[in-house]
């Protein structure tokens, strides 16, 4: 993952491949998700953590915790603040039984940005956390 811009507005270009688009804290194996927020320094840093040779990408809601909703209809519940992007190979397997429609799969490099103010998107995907509840 390539960090293009590092200021409020954060924009971050992502490999092709498919990942898991929801709150990290839910695919991230439990035993890997400490050393991840430390890499990052809990995604305040940079919105690229790193933990086992891989990257993984989260931006901060709005509000925190919550449920948000994308442009699709598709939600996603939040406990740690976060919603990101997760490679499939990371994710814990139970993440990606319970919840396959949070796979997305990006066929060429993608842009990801937030505007600092919880508009969130992960190429197509759009997430406004400053509507969610």
């Amino acid at each position: 993952m390539k960090v293009v811009s590092q200021n409020v507005w954060r924009q971050v270009m992502v490999p092709p491949g498919s990942y898991y688009l929801g709150d990290p804290c839910y695919s991230v194996p439990r035993g890997d998700w400490g050393e991840l927020l430390s890499s990052c320094d809990c995604f305040q840093a940079s919105p690229v953590g790193k933990v086992r040779g891989f990257e993984v990408l989260a931006f901060g809601t709005a509000h925190g915790d919550g449920v948000y909703e994308d442009q699709r209809g598709n939600v996603y519940g939040v406990d740690s603040g976060l919603i990101g992007l997760v490679p499939v190979e990371l994710c814990d397997g139970e993440s990606l039984y319970d919840e396959p429609e949070k796979v997305v799969t990006f066929a060429s490099e993608t842009l990801c940005e937030t505007d600092g103010d919880g508009r969130l998107s992960f190429g197509s995907y759009f997430i406004d956390t400053k509507r969610g509840d």
